[in-house]
């Protein structure tokens, strides 16, 4: 640890009860997925990157190297709702170090639910796991941003125990728009047991309870955002909201992002408008009353933009 400053946690195994380690070296992650990420550092290396690999309770006692630092802002979402993109805008700063539903925040939640597993999953070692994946591998660093996987919203109580105080945004868009997405291609999670006590087994049920979770939230540095209102227009006030003051140059290649597909992979592409549905939800998916009711809840519910 000592010797790479780029080397976080990339995978937790609880069943083989490992811990896959990679050096990131200084490779920024320009992407809204980890995973893509990854795919690329391997690409520019031409080689897989180096790793190594622990047991999971070195969580319990490893010491947290002096270049980390804990999130400073959390961006949680219902899904398809362009959390991805947001997460590729901001990483378009290298001040700004960007985690998209990288695997380890979701994974370790499983340990609290496996009596086998050495390593707990309480507020300490879930802080810890985010200090070892936020060093600062580039001097340029002013803040730690995770975009989490959208079932992380359920588990906004835990998670906030952990990081008080840090600006935690909520992403969300017409109902009918996101079950057409989630009805063409259903996301990995959809109907496994992701160890935070619920295992949602249709799209409805999980926008449901995802937009259940986020008006039951009661914190001042909570805020929603929905997708018709995530545009280069909004970027500062997204930006101020997260306590960030990017320069002139930075605040202009953020705003670039928008321009670019988020889930183009490892190969960006040009973003094309009309290729998936529009945000006014034109599909032909029946939408249940109860989410159509929740939607018009949360335009209202602590709005980022007033």
């Amino acid at each position: 640890m000592a010797a790479r400053e780029g080397l976080i946690p990339v995978n937790l195994d609880v069943v083989a009860d490992r811990i896959l380690w990679v050096d990131l070296e200084q490779y920024h992650c320009y992407q809204g997925l980890f995973q893509d990420a990854l795919d690329s550092w391997a690409a520019i290396r031409r080689s897989i990157p180096d790793s190594f690999t622990s047991s999971l309770d070195i969580l319990d006692s490893i010491r947290i190297p002096p270049n980390s630092f804990a999130p400073t802002g959390l961006v949680f979402h219902a899904g398809r709702c362009g959390s991805s993109l947001l997460a590729q805008v901001l990483a378009r700063s290298r001040e700004n170090m960007v985690y998209g539903e990288a695997p380890p925040h979701n994974q370790i939640w499983r340990l609290a639910g496996d009596p086998s597993c050495r390593a707990g999953a309480g507020p300490t070692v879930y802080r810890k796991l985010f200090l070892l994946m936020g060093r600062r591998r580039l001097a340029s660093y002013r803040s730690h941003m995770v975009k989490f996987t959208s079932f992380n919203i359920l588990k906004f109580p835990e998670i906030r125990a952990a990081f008080p105080g840090v600006p935690a945004l909520f992403l969300f868009r017409e109902p009918g728009a996101m079950l057409d997405s989630y009805h063409r291609s259903n996301p990995l999670w959809m109907g496994r047991d992701l160890g935070t006590g619920r295992t949602p087994a249709t799209p409805e049920i999980a926008i449901e309870a995802f937009f259940r979770a986020a008006l039951s939230i009661r914190d001042p540095d909570f805020r929603c955002l929905d997708y018709a209102r995530l545009t280069p227009e909004s970027i500062e006030s997204i930006l101020a909201f997260f306590r960030l003051n990017p320069s002139a140059q930075e605040l202009r290649l953020m705003s670039e992002g928008f321009s670019w597909d988020a889930k183009s992979g490892r190969i960006p592409r040009l973003f094309v408008p009309g290729c998936r549905a529009s945000a006014s939800g034109s599909t032909a998916v029946v939408v249940p009353e109860t989410l159509h009711e929740l939607y018009t809840q949360l335009t209202t519910w602590k709005p980022l933009l007033e």
